[in-house]
């Protein structure tokens, strides 16, 4: 600690009420008494007071706890040494006001406060402190006077002008920078520990760090070196928030939900008054900051009581905890007390708070890092359980899925079957159907020699069954039945119109596409073209030659027929060709989304189109 880092002081005392130091060629000097006195309405000038009797002393480290107003200190400075330039140091900050006085011809007046920038000061320092010029050999009185909102402690220690800047670059503003270092460093450890885990007791940590870096940044008086001092009352919010923030943290370390469940929304809100405090804090600094004092220690006072009673409920891991709250809490209270007066002002008084807190700190990191370590372990425990409940099931659902895929195949051999059998079935009706249609075209071939007047009749019945006939002969014979290969199809029943057709030329141009359409639009379209076929040969009997062109294709998932010759038409009302345009019309009506048409120009054209969903290339 400092204390180590200084040289030992002086103490000297004068009798009575010429107190002096007797400056002999020491680096520094401490400990020596000093005279005091009050004055509340903080009105009295330099003159006044040194009319006045400073019947009370202390000790130059002294701590008058809160007073209203001024404080004045009287004390003589006697130089028998070598050097006649000194620093008169306070070791403290905060003063608004801090003025030495001494009569040389007149009363000279240096002036210094926690505002003034470090840029102004005369002695370049964050503690407050006086160039004092005393030439060897001489005596001389001086007065001090003090006054802030905080209470009255400090050291007045009298250095060399060498030594005090040895001892500002070594001394107790290492011991703050050090502190604020592995505070910085806690911070960020904690942060990564939060962005791992997202649980809430390491953002509780990590704030609480957070105001604690404030906190000894404002009371080292550091923020003098980033033109922040102004703000030293304000960010007096920093302790209250630290002990609220420290409350969350403790509650959710203890897991008082879990041991004490009707305390964890206690203690919850009991950090709440902590968060209020710092915000009036800011507003006014008294008498809130007294607040903030008060209530931290019996909060602390509490979570200790908490810590010990969980342990005994079975947390045995916050004894750690125990310790080093009672260790951080009983710095906390051994500050308070020298704050208020009541113990004296000493290296380990004033800043042993910072040294516990810092161990403290250490301590609650090396538990959070500990449980994150317990997680990550817990973790892998549950993910190798989690690995053979999953290797387990990974084999109770492969037996399964082979138990299904057996059952699914035995289901898929007696549908195959099935259908195999129905398959036949079909095919075996179409084989009836179409011997059948072959006796009744032999039929209709007997009659037709009978009488040949009807021959032709005859001849057009047994064509038109002889293209139902050869889709069921298609069926019978195809492996896919559903799906019928309209082209080979078409083209069997044209080949056969023309080749009954012997004595009439005909030119033929056939262009039908590879497709595969449904049994019932097949079969119109045999009917159709039959029809259209067998009335273009029939009304063109006569001539010497005609000529057919004939197109299927498909476009826009509609397939389109067009038939198209060059003989000399007909008369379409004509009562001959009424049953032919009512099996057109008939067959066409099956067919969706139809659109049919005759054209008599130059021949015969006829148009055809419909939808077809179940359409496929082949």
């Amino acid at each position: 600690m400092a204390k180590f880092l200084l040289l030992c002081f002086l103490l000297t005392s004068c009798i009575f009420a010429d107190t002096s130091v007797d400056i002999n060629g020491k680096h520094s000097y401490e400990s020596f008494e000093v005279q005091y006195l009050k004055d509340e309405t903080s009105k009295l000038s330099v003159e006044d007071i040194s009319k006045n009797d400073f019947e009370k002393r202390i000790k130059s480290n002294f701590n008058l706890g809160y007073n209203k107003g001024s404080i004045w200190f009287k004390f003589t400075l006697e130089n028998n040494s070598n050097n006649d330039v000194f620093i008169l140091s306070l070791n403290e900050s905060f003063y608004e006001i801090a003025n030495l006085y001494y009569y040389d011809k007149k009363w000279i007046k240096k002036s210094n406060s926690i505002f003034t920038l470090i840029k102004n000061r005369e002695v370049k320092s964050n503690h407050l402190a006086f160039d004092i010029k005393l030439p060897q050999n001489e005596k001389r009185t001086y007065f001090l006077e003090l006054k802030g909102k905080y209470a009255y402690f400090g050291n007045l220690v009298l250095y060399e002008k060498s030594y005090f800047h040895l001892k500002n670059s070594f001394g107790i503003n290492i011991l703050y920078t050090f502190s604020l270092g592995i505070i910085l460093a806690l911070i960020l450890f904690t942060l990564f520990l939060y962005t791992k885990t997202k649980e809430k007791i390491y953002f509780y940590y990590m704030t609480y760090c957070f105001f604690n870096f404030i906190y000894f940044a404002n009371i080292g008086g550091l923020l003098v070196y980033i033109d922040l001092q102004e703000y030293i009352y304000e960010l007096q919010l920093a302790p209250a928030f630290m002990v609220g923030f420290l409350t969350l943290f403790s509650n959710e370390y203890l897991e008082t939900e879990k041991y004490l469940k009707r305390f964890y929304k206690i203690v919850k809100f009991l950090s709440l008054p902590f968060f209020i405090l710092g915000l009036l804090v800011v507003y006014s600094y008294q008498p809130w900051n007294k607040f903030i004092n008060n209530f931290s220690g019996l909060m602390g006072i509490f979570l200790i009581i908490l810590s010990i009673i969980v342990y005994f409920k079975g947390n045995h891991k916050t004894i750690v905890y125990t310790f080093a709250m009672i260790l951080y809490f009983t710095s906390i209270f051994m500050f308070s007390f020298m704050v208020n007066g009541t113990l004296e002002y000493s290296d380990f008084t004033r800043n042993g708070f910072t040294v516990v807190n810092a161990i403290e700190m250490i301590i609650f990191s090396y538990i959070l890092a500990n449980r994150y370590n317990q997680i990550k372990e817990e973790m892998i425990i549950t993910q190798k359980k989690l690995l053979a409940i999953k290797e387990g099931n990974q084999i109770l659902l492969e037996k399964e899925v082979k138990k299904r895929t057996s059952q699914l195949q035995e289901g898929y051999n007696q549908i195959k079957k099935l259908l195999g059998e129905r398959e036949m079935l079909l095919k075996e009706v179409h084989h009836r159907v179409k011997n059948n249609f072959h006796t009744i075209m032999g039929l209709l071939w007997f009659e037709g020699q009978k009488e040949e007047k009807d021959k032709q009749k005859f001849q057009s019945l047994r064509n038109r069954i002889k293209s139902m006939s050869m889709i069921h002969e298609r069926l019978y014979k195809a492996e896919d039945i559903s799906n019928i290969p309209i082209k080979e199809y078409l083209e069997n029943i044209i080949n056969n119109l023309v080749a009954g057709c012997s004595k009439l030329k005909i030119e033929l141009k056939s262009d039908i596409e590879d497709l595969f359409v449904e049994f019932d639009y097949a079969l119109s379209l045999g009917i159709i073209v039959n029809e259209i076929l067998s009335n273009s040969l029939k009304h063109n009997s006569d001539r010497d030659s005609l000529s057919l062109d004939i197109e299927l294709f498909s476009k826009e998932n509609k397939i389109f027929l067009i038939i198209k010759d060059n003989g000399r038409g007909f008369d379409m009302q004509s009562p001959a060709d009424g049953l032919g345009m009512t099996i057109i019309k008939s067959f066409t009506e099956k067919l969706p989304d139809k659109h049919y048409s005759f054209t008599l120009d130059d021949g015969v054209r006829f148009e055809l189109s419909f939808k077809e969903k179940g359409i496929s290339e082949q």
